[in-house]
């Protein structure tokens, strides 16, 4: 058979197959998600950040909440609150900001996220508080699906 006929053959054949797996996926993609986050040392902390990390699915749109902590981990001083989106493809997109005793607080991150779970990098930055100087640090953060129940 020449190839531009088996070419063709092949390119028809595959109109006929299902939709691919990430596609599948993505449409599946729904409820709450449990995991941890895990952030780079910050200079004035005594360790790296590990932390609870939940998010909730709802069709597109994404809900997700952390604590957070003061400058050695030991009190809680709220709730790093934030939303983003899902596409078709599982993409997922995370922002935050918030002000806390004089600290503007804002938050980004990007992954994949999949019925099964997924994983998230991203980068915490704020500003302000004593000396008015920023920082950042890069944070990663790894979910699957909560138990239902």
């Amino acid at each position: 058979m020449p190839f531009h006929r088996l070419a063709i053959t092949a390119l028809a054949a595959t109109a006929f197959l299902p939709l691919s797996a990430s596609a599948q996926d993505a449409q599946a993609i729904k409820g709450p998600f449990r995991g941890m986050m895990v952030c780079e040392k910050m200079p004035t902390s005594p360790d790296i950040l590990r932390v609870p990390f939940d998010l909730v699915v709802d069709n597109t749109n994404v809900r997700y909440a952390r604590p957070i902590f003061n400058w050695n981990g030991r009190r809680v001083l709220g709730s790093e609150l934030g939303n983003g989106t899902l596409d078709g493809d599982g993409k997922i997109r995370l922002v935050s900001g918030l002000r806390i005793g004089g600290v503007t607080y804002r938050t980004e991150y990007n992954g994949t996220l999949t019925a099964k779970g997924g994983t998230l990098t991203g980068t915490q930055s704020w500003q302000g508080g004593r000396g008015g100087k920023g920082s950042s640090r890069t944070c990663v953060a790894a979910v699957v699906p909560a138990p239902q129940g």
